[in-house]
């Protein structure tokens, strides 16, 4: 069973689209076998991110012959194989010799090959033979036996990093084994808790992948407020969580739930009078997106939510005094709410104390709200290798470009843009690029109607009520919205909550119809496309192939 089905069989069992992250941990954790899947299939939370174990529950005609065949071995033996579980489905033989110092584990190991649950898989690398049986010998610890031998795992694998040369434990896993030892409480173990999960957030955010990174975050939030720490301490952490959810924003959900540990970081600064945790709270709220190159003077909504955050903001910087390494963050939430609410002269304030503090963003971003030289702010953007900033920057210009009537700058600052897509782009640059190709498209003179939507889709992650602004103008310059060759508002709505994976009850709920029109307007979508099945749909837009 590859990933496609396995989401297939989720998706008809607990009503919703599976998180990835979530399928890739039950594949793994069944050897990807269509049957064991199916058997536990019932018992998956439909609103799991897959960070952490998912506690199962194993059909009993499975387990019992794991579980029979771990009590025939001796006692030493047993307790070899029980702590190989709790490394992982494979472990380096020392790694198990550091973890069980005062066993013959080479021995126990070999009565376990005996008795068929593991196996020597290269030179002092074992595993378990199925995913099964190292499911099972971990499910028969205790929950502080389990913790503890986590915790010595933790301390086998950082010792042997020390040593260079050897096999160090990679970032996830240090996370892994200490969350799961911090299960024994304790400051030090806390700590340690926290230490890891936050340079694992760091490192994943670093590459792109945002979801675990928020995942991670919001697991060292939770470490820290066990460990004690202070409100604003736990409020960074609580914020990083949900600048990193709203980065990777692959919901609707995700995108509430970030927004929701942003706002919630602001109160705890504002409550602590902690400029810093208040700067990275409501600038991790985002900036306030353009309508798109071909939008003219469309002009897109406030977003109450980010309004009120950058306003509690800039009201809690002092009037005088500020700290000159507070002048950059100060300047940036200025420019943000100058751009939100349209106020020229609080943008020209922001590119003074943008220019006093010297911090080349900060300076772009007051640029950008002030409307103008946004030639030295695509220079800027392009050097500082912000793709956010880089996008908007990018996307103003050709905005610009097109009021000027020159096509052929447009074009060029719409490619760069589109380019910036490539990769692992947040939920920002990822619609600005899907919305440059439809651009694109229109100023050629051939409307793409799949990019468009592509494009909608996007963009309803990121800021629903700006994305509706910027679809409209994108359909003002592409083929009307009717007809044999193109989609109406609604199908189009419809397709944005069916390329989520949402079904129809789902679609029907949230925009308040009958599940019967729903359908209707589904056949409509899959007629007028060339596609016969959802999967055919998502595969057809999913995968930036147009009609």
């Amino acid at each position: 069973m590859d990933r496609r089905q396995a989401t297939e069989l989720l998706r008809e069992r607990i009503g919703r689209a599976p998180a990835p992250r979530l399928v890739e941990q039950l594949l793994r954790r069944t050897d990807a076998d269509p049957t064991v899947l199916a058997a536990i299939a019932d018992q998956v939370d439909g609103d799991g991110d897959g960070l952490y174990r998912v506690p199962l529950r194993w059909p009993e005609e499975l387990a019992e012959p794991v579980r029979a065949a771990l009590r025939s071995l001796e006692p030493g033996a047993r307790e070899t194989v029980t702590a190989a579980a709790v490394i992982g489905r494979e472990f380096d033989l020392s790694i198990l010799e550091g973890v069980c110092p005062d066993l013959d584990v080479l021995s126990g190991l070999d009565d376990a090959a005996a008795a068929g649950l593991v196996r020597e898989q290269g030179p002092q690398v074992y595993g378990f033979v199925r995913a099964l049986d190292r499911e099972v010998c971990y499910d028969t610890l205790g929950a502080r036996s389990r913790a503890a031998l986590h915790e010595r795992v933790a301390g086998v694998l950082a010792r042997l990093g020390a040593l260079g040369g050897t096999r160090a434990a990679t970032l996830p896993e240090l996370a892994h084994h200490t969350a799961e030892a911090a299960a024994l409480g304790g400051a030090a173990r806390l700590d340690a808790a926290v230490a890891a999960s936050a340079t694992a957030a760091a490192a994943a955010d670093e590459e792109g992948v945002y979801e675990l990174a928020a995942g991670y975050f919001a697991q060292a939030a939770l470490f820290a407020g066990r460990a004690g720490w202070t409100p604003a301490q736990a409020g960074r952490l609580l914020a990083a969580s949900g600048a990193a959810r709203l980065r990777g924003a692959g919901s609707s959900a995700a995108r509430e739930a970030g927004r929701a540990s942003l706002t919630g970081a602001l109160r705890l600064g504002l409550r602590a009078g902690d400029l810093g945790l208040i700067a990275a709270a409501a600038l991790g709220l985002g900036s306030r997106p353009s309508a798109g190159a071909l939008a003219g003077a469309g002009l897109v909504p406030v977003d109450p939510v980010r309004a009120a955050a950058l306003r509690d903001a800039c009201a809690a910087l002092p009037a005088t005094g500020l700290p000159p390494e507070q002048h950059s963050a100060a300047a940036r939430l200025m420019a943000r709410l100058a751009d939100e609410l349209g106020q020229a002269e609080l943008a020209e304030r922001a590119l003074d104390l943008a220019r006093a503090g010297g911090d080349p963003r900060a300076v772009a971003e007051a640029l950008l709200a002030a409307g103008g030289q946004l030639d030295q702010v695509v220079r800027e953007a392009a050097a500082l290798g912000d793709a956010e900033l880089q996008a908007r920057a990018y996307d103003l210009a050709a905005a610009d470009a097109v009021r000027r009537g020159e096509k052929s700058r447009a074009m060029a600052l719409l490619a760069q843009t589109a380019a910036l897509g490539e990769g692992r782009p947040t939920a920002l640059v990822r619609w600005y690029a899907l919305r440059a190709v439809a651009e694109l498209a229109a100023l050629r003179g051939r409307p793409d109607p799949a990019a468009a939507d592509r494009a909608m889709a996007a963009g309803q992650l990121v800021d629903p009520a700006a994305a509706e602004v910027a679809d409209r103008a994108l359909r003002a310059w592409s083929v009307p919205d009717t007809g044999p060759g193109g989609l109406t508002a609604r199908e189009r709505e419809v397709l944005a909550w069916a390329l989520r994976g949402a079904p129809a009850k789902e679609i029907a709920s949230g925009l308040v119809l009958g599940e019967r029109t729903v359908e209707t307007h589904l056949a409509s979508i899959y007629r007028k496309l060339g596609v016969r099945t959802r999967l055919e749909l998502i595969r057809k837009l999913g995968d930036g192939s147009s009609s």
